[in-house]
């Protein structure tokens, strides 16, 4: 058995191994270049103490170019003294490194400096074409290093969209050149609420943190490196509570305010009648569209309390010119305004799902997040829309384990979510949410999303015939050696399963629990 995540197409083993003392001979067709160093390194990495003098070594790994592979698909062929790894370009070539990664050892203990790899024939492409995560620093800023760990184990399991969740009420982390005051208030605030949303407890401390624009774009082509796209989100036209602290006459009651310290759902919106919200909503826009490089922004399009718009004059104009009837009529109506300018800027837009949006512009995608109405799904896939799947009770990866605990999202089939006349054509792909309220460093990304992620991505890339879960726990027990190599921080399998609570101070070491009492660091 070939412990793979995500599990392949198809494999076949021919048994025994193919074993190299020294480095390979690398042949690259054109255009695979990269391919050498980039393979080296992995060699390296599997087997510290294999010799460099690859001169002398009969095994050869040949990258080759097959144009009638699919975008992301590749071959790998391990026989004799030859490892062939073939795909239709840059992508392919790299999540064939990814697989060999998995699949690649040192050799016993008796032979630390043996590199090896079984005799195998594999086959592989995603089922979808978009498999994500979303990482909330709204919430809480994080930090690069942070962002690219998180890339880096993305990459890892073949995701391929980093989601980057940067406005909300409790924060705007995106530096704008053409509003500097935005990022002296809107990234600032005096205190932060901690041990859960009914809590009354607070860090007693200022949170703060934005990314430069240089800072995102270096980040963005870091991801590129490893076939992922970033994808910013921008939450409108509610839950910017952070957006009007900074400009205040943009909202309508036009009050000064500074920026949340509590989690929850806020009324504050955007005006719709007033120019000067436009003008300055469509100009934010426009600076993120210029720095991000992803076809798709995502504008949440949550729903709100809908109390300022229902008492403001501007408003009830605006709905009176424009033939609205009631307040849900002027959310989508707002919404399509943004996907229309968004559409103008060559972005496509991306809106979650809610029992709102009823005609919602058909040139969005639909994020699907908490329950609609099925009626109201079936509807949209009628229409021939593209949904990217996110199940709330599953794919919320904030969530501690008692409460969505690992099999339940394995077992996740996005067409379920769509209605009986729903195909692969309509699901764009899925994706995992790591809200952040709660999430305060590396150590809580890490246990709260392994092995999330790894259950995640075998529902976005591998066939849905192919899904196993008592294979994927094996997988993903030794799948676990390699992420001990770089000291990621997974949920041992009791609580991932998500059966009880740790309390046992002699049993785990405890860096601070969370609101549930889920440890951040649960090694032995």
């Amino acid at each position: 058995m070939l412990n793979i995540i995500p599990q392949t197409k198809s494999y076949k083993l021919y048994g025994g191994d193919v074993a190299m003392e020294r480095q390979p001979k690398i042949v690259c067709c054109e255009g695979a270049e990269f391919c050498d160093p980039m393979a080296r390194k992995l060699f390296q990495n599997i087997c510290p103490a294999i010799k460099p003098d690859f001169e002398n070594e009969k095994v050869t790994v040949s990258f080759l170019k097959d144009p009638s592979l699919p975008d992301e698909g590749y071959r790998i062929d391990v026989n004799g003294d030859s490892i062939t790894v073939e795909a239709r370009g840059a992508k392919g070539w790299t999540y064939a490194l990814i697989t060999l990664r998995q699949i690649m050892k040192a050799d016993d203990e008796g032979k630390p400096f043996m590199l090896s790899c079984p005799c195998c024939h594999i086959e592989d492409a995603p089922r979808f074409a978009y498999r994500g995560l979303m990482l909330d620093e709204a919430r809480n800023f994080l930090g690069e290093d942070v962002v690219k760990r998180v890339i880096n184990l993305m990459s890892f399991y073949k995701l391929n969209v980093l989601h980057w969740h940067l406005s909300d009420d409790q924060g705007y982390r995106i530096e704008s050149k053409l509003y500097p005051q935005l990022n002296r208030i809107a990234s600032v605030r005096n205190d932060t609420q901690v041990g859960g949303f009914s809590s009354t407890k607070f860090a007693g401390c200022k949170h703060e943190g934005f990314y430069s624009q240089s800072q995102i774009k270096h980040i963005i082509a870091f991801a590129a490196e490893r076939n992922i796209d970033v994808q910013p989100e921008i939450d409108l036209p509610g839950h910017i509570s952070a957006l009007t602290a900074a400009f205040p006459d943009i909202s309508c009651s036009g009050e000064s305010h500074s920026v949340p310290t509590t989690f929850g759902n806020f009324s504050g919106a955007f005006c719709p009648g007033s120019e000067k919200a436009w003008e300055t909503v469509y100009s934010l826009l426009d600076e993120v569209c210029s720095v991000f490089e992803s076809k798709y922004i995502h504008i949440g399009g949550d729903p709100f309390d809908f109390s300022d718009w229902k008492t403001c004059p501007a408003c009830k104009k605006f709905m009176q010119e424009n033939n609205l009837s009631d307040e849900r009529a002027l959310f989508t109506f707002t919404l399509n305004k943004i996907i229309d300018h968004l559409d103008k800027k060559g972005k496509i837009a991306i809106v979650r799902t809610s029992d709102f949006l009823n005609g919602i512009d058909k040139r969005a995608v639909l994020h699907l997040f908490k329950q609609v109405p099925q009626e109201t799904i079936e509807k949209f896939v009628s229409e021939g829309r593209k949904f990217i799947v996110s199940p709330h009770q599953l794919c919320s990866f904030d969530h501690p384990y008692v409460m969505s605990p690992i099999k339940p999202l394995y077992a996740m089939e996005p067409l379920h979510y769509l209605g009986k006349n729903a195909s692969d054509e309509n699901v764009l792909g899925v994706e995992g949410l790591l809200w952040g309220e709660w999430i305060y460093d590396l150590l809580k990304v890490e246990f709260n999303c392994l092995p999330r992620l790894c259950a995640l991505s075998e529902t976005g890339w591998s066939p849905k015939d192919a899904k196993d879960f008592a294979k994927f726990t094996k997988h993903w027990q030794a799948n676990r050696r390699i992420l001990d190599l770089v000291n990621a921080n997974w949920a041992c399998d009791k609580l991932a399963k998500g059966g009880f609570f740790f309390k046992n101070r002699d049993i785990f070491i405890w860096k601070t629990a969370d609101q549930y009492g889920e440890v951040r660091k649960n090694k032995k």
